[in-house]
């Protein structure tokens, strides 16, 4: 199953930012677009930051991409990134990139 795929404004400054890993987030960006639950950590409180409805991927040892995947993102009443209100089930939506003390508390 392909999914469809929305960036935040968060996610394409952060991918800007970091030129040279472009190919490899590009990459992983594909992987879970193909299949969204493959490889991918369901997170909940991470670094006092409530992550819960959210998944993290890793690229390499210390960058990760956070995302939601609509369909799971609305059985999670406590989501506090929910951006699927007018979008289908099969849409994921990327949050941002970064590395991974970054990443886990948005910035």
């Amino acid at each position: 199953m392909s999914y469809q795929v929305v960036y935040t404004a968060r996610f394409q400054k952060r991918y800007q930012a970091f030129q040279s890993m472009q190919p490899r987030i590009e990459k992983v960006v594909m992987q879970i677009l193909s299949d969204p639950y493959t490889r991918t950590e369901r997170l909940a409180h991470k670094s006092g930051f409530n992550l819960k409805g959210c998944r993290s991927v890793r690229i390499g040892r210390n960058f990760r991409i956070i995302f939601v995947i609509c369909a799971e993102c609305r059985q999670e009443p406590a989501c506090e990134f929910c951006f699927c209100e007018d979008l289908a089930n099969d849409t994921v939506v990327f949050l941002t990139v970064g590395p991974h003390e970054q990443a886990y508390v948005m910035r």
